[in-house]
């Protein structure tokens, strides 16, 4: 134990060195939170104290009781339980009754957490902005500018988080498991694990602080010492909760006999529960393939809870799509009404998509049931073959007529089986977790934005399917005929608020081979694919009229024939205006296009 200690202890020496972490001789400043109602602080003790079910009951309590600062702080609770779109509605609901900068910071981490990335970068700004200033809003904002890229501000704000001397060790934890974040995206797997063994001395009660540990050994092929940690936290505490995280974080590393064993610890304290019930089905359908037991137990908890759509979806498509038979005579009896979630969050998908649209100046999409059905079946298809190799890369979008659940080999005859005309098509697909934030990584991106964007397209269909931490978003797009439509560009004209940077993540990868993201935001440009389209120079201006050093992806060679794309080696300037110009030949006549756009941010 002394061991173990001076070396953390080294640690929180190199650590703090390296954070300008705040002198001995400093003060402690309480922070706003110090002056939240005690009985809302209490449901933050017991959470960090590791007992789930009575911090989310006294959440819920003081929720209905309308305690301000409720909402926001059930929200964080939600996003650790991986409840993603519950987080987000709980945090925009805390920032409803009151816009300060702790609910804002709450709001921040929410988005941030269901990979909503611009929409939470919008929201610390705020959080951070809003006097008195949360220390906390430091940390996560610093969180979500280092997922999109912007690694200088993210450090300035953690140095801010610091500075400020918060009082509290919540708090304090959450700085070095920022750090944590900091360090991962920038490579450096020793400053990882130092702050996150920091975070962990800092709340060594908070399980969550040993399954962050526990995923640290995972990604870095030790799952020996995964396997430590996980069993730490669930002797600090054996609750539903903590087996359900431990479950997932095994699950989503592959540890199949480990994450079992934590779903039914967690069945045991809480029997056919839908969150634990879905995982232990998953590794019997991904896994184990006994498709038997896995419906046994879907259906013993939707009868449980009936409400449970997630239970509902997994156990409607794995009756239709793996077992043959009729869900409608099993399933709708039981739960009527929970497919209202999915139908909602198809139309805030068709919102999201449209949005973008109009800013862009082309006409609105319309939903089609029978793209939406092929978009959910293949959602499902991704769940019950997670880990599969024809899975990865761009085999995503495929099919194997081998495994469970296939219903056609491409997106074309998956739309055309579930009833879809159309004769063009295409698909994104993403890991998402809310159909906003999914619909935001397609058009922050260069491949996916394009059928989005496109004036040939005609009507969408999304599917969703999610357990735990595993999500899969698709949206299948009917394309019409060819046309010589005029030009789409993307950022619009005249657009503000634009992204700085894109951090990759795409499959194919848009990037020259050996670039280091991040880069610059993409800049497209789109014309009918029915058109003859040439691009003889093009590039990005400054205010100034400095030109942006980049790499094109020219139509007919990186892109398709009709396409063309734009991004700067560095993230953009926030914000700094920008010009873009393409000068080529449309349909055998001279062509220029330049528009102009501001990246979000400080002028």
């Amino acid at each position: 134990m002394r061991g173990r200690g001076r070396l953390l202890a080294a640690l929180a020496a190199a650590a703090l060195g390296a954070c300008q972490a705040p002198g001995a001789t400093a003060q402690p400043t309480p922070s706003p939170s110090a002056a939240v109602d005690k009985q809302l602080a209490a449901a933050d003790q017991r959470f960090w104290s590791g007992d789930y079910d009575g911090a989310e009951s006294l959440y819920q309590e003081l929720v209905k009781s309308e305690i301000t600062g409720a909402a926001s702080h059930y929200a964080v609770f939600l996003a650790y339980e991986s409840r993603f779109p519950e987080a987000v509605t709980s945090a925009e609901a805390g920032v409803k009754q009151k816009a300060d900068s702790p609910n804002l910071a709450r709001l921040t981490r929410a988005l941030d957490w269901a990979d909503d990335v611009d929409a939470a970068v919008a929201a610390g700004t705020r959080a951070v902005s809003t006097a008195p200033v949360e220390p906390l809003a430091h940390a996560y904002y610093a969180e979500a500018l280092a997922d999109a890229g912007r690694f200088e501000e993210s450090r300035q704000q953690l140095h801010a988080a610091e500075n400020a001397h918060p009082a509290d060790r919540y708090t304090q934890a959450e700085i070095f498991r920022e750090w944590a974040n900091f360090y991962r995206d920038q490579g450096d797997a020793q400053g990882e694990l130092n702050n996150t063994q920091l975070a962990l001395k800092m709340q060594p009660k908070f399980p969550e602080r040993a399954i962050e540990l526990a995923r640290y050994y995972y990604a870095q092929q030790k799952p020996a010492q995964a396997r430590a940690q996980l069993d730490a936290a669930t002797k600090l505490s054996d609750g539903y909760g903590v087996h359900l995280a431990a479950g997932d974080s095994a699950f989503y590393s592959g540890d199949l006999d480990v994450a079992d064993a934590q779903y039914q610890a967690a069945l045991g304290v809480r029997p056919a529960a839908p969150e634990a019930s879905l995982g232990a089905a998953e590794i019997r359908v991904a896994g184990t393939r006994d498709f038997r037991a896995a419906h046994d137990q879907l259906l013993q908890a939707l009868k449980k809870a009936p409400g449970s759509a997630g239970v509902y979806q997994f156990l409607w498509y794995l009756d239709k799509l793996v077992l043959k038979t009729d869900p409608a005579a099993e399933v709708s009896a039981i739960a009527a009404g929970a497919q209202a979630g999915l139908a909602a969050d198809r139309q805030a998908a068709l919102d999201a998509v449209n949005a973008y649209r109009q800013q862009a100046g082309v006409l609105a999409l319309t939903a089609d049931p029978a793209l939406a059905e092929a978009a959910e079946e293949h959602a499902w298809y991704t769940i019950f073959n997670f880990g599969q190799p024809s899975e990865v890369g761009l085999g995503i979008h495929t099919e194997d007529p081998s495994l469970p659940g296939f219903t056609g080999a491409n997106f074309l005859q998956r739309d055309r089986a579930a009833g879809y005309p159309g004769g063009r098509g295409s698909e994104v697909i993403n890991h998402v977790y809310t159909p906003p934030a999914a619909v935001e990584v397609w058009i922050d991106s260069v491949y996916h934005r394009f059928p989005l964007l496109d004036r040939e397209t005609q009507a969408v269909g999304y599917g969703e399917a999610q357990i735990g931490i595993l999500a899969a978003a698709v949206m299948d797009v009917g394309i019409g005929d060819p046309t010589k439509a005029q030009p789409v560009v993307f950022p619009a004209a005249g657009a503000r608020d634009v992204p700085a940077g894109f951090v990759g993540h795409e499959t194919p990868d848009p990037a020259p081979a050996g670039t280091q993201y991040p880069v610059g935001y993409p800049v497209t440009l789109t014309v009918g694919s029915a058109s003859t389209f040439s691009v003889q120079s093009s590039r990005l201006l400054t205010a100034d009229g400095n030109e942006v050093t980049g790499f094109t992806l020219l139509p007919g060679r990186q892109v398709d024939a009709g396409e063309w794309c734009f991004m700067a080696q560095e993230p953009l300037r926030p914000g700094a205006a920008y010009t873009a110009e393409v000068t080529g030949t449309l349909d055998g006549q001279p062509f220029t296009q330049h528009w102009s756009f501001t990246v979000t941010g400080p002028q």
